[in-house]
């Protein structure tokens, strides 16, 4: 018996990520696999995406941001070396740093976090997975163009 027979849906959790620069460095958080992350997380209930990665933000970054555009969306799969794989659909956006209005959130719900900001030409030696790095280059090269036009 396959899955489509088993499970008439695929359901998998949604993962919502901001990509903020500051002085052309990146802002990441560690996860409890000792990964680099782009900081987000969850939708709650009746959330739009957009109203989720503003709130994510301000709660473990401290930041007041804007949105600028999706820039990625990736169905990614952790491999849990005590369990199963999971997979989670992981949809990044740019956002504009407005203020800094709070403190980086040191206790999360996955536990202890770790904030660190990144020059992106050190992004590559990171551990961190491959489409995250590519979703931040992407996000960066739309940046800078960004910036090109109001100057």
């Amino acid at each position: 018996m396959d899955k489509l027979t088993t499970f008439p849906y695929y359901i998998v959790p949604i993962s919502i990520k901001g990509i903020v620069f500051e002085d052309h460095k990146v802002w990441l958080r560690k996860n409890e696999r000792k990964e680099w992350e782009l900081p987000g997380g969850k939708l709650d209930i009746g959330e739009q995406p957009e109203e989720a990665v503003i709130r994510e933000l301000r709660e473990e970054l401290g930041f007041d941001v804007s949105v600028i555009d999706i820039v990625q969306s990736h169905l990614y799969t952790i491999n849990h070396p005590l369990t199963q794989e999971s997979n989670v659909l992981v949809v990044s956006y740019l956002c504009n740093l407005i203020d800094k209005i709070g403190e980086f959130e040191v206790e999360g719900e996955a536990g202890k976090a770790e904030f660190n900001s990144f020059l992106i030409s050190n992004i590559s030696e990171l551990n961190m997975p491959q489409f995250y790095k590519e979703g931040i280059i992407k996000a960066y090269n739309i940046n800078q163009r960004l910036i090109k036009k109001l100057v």
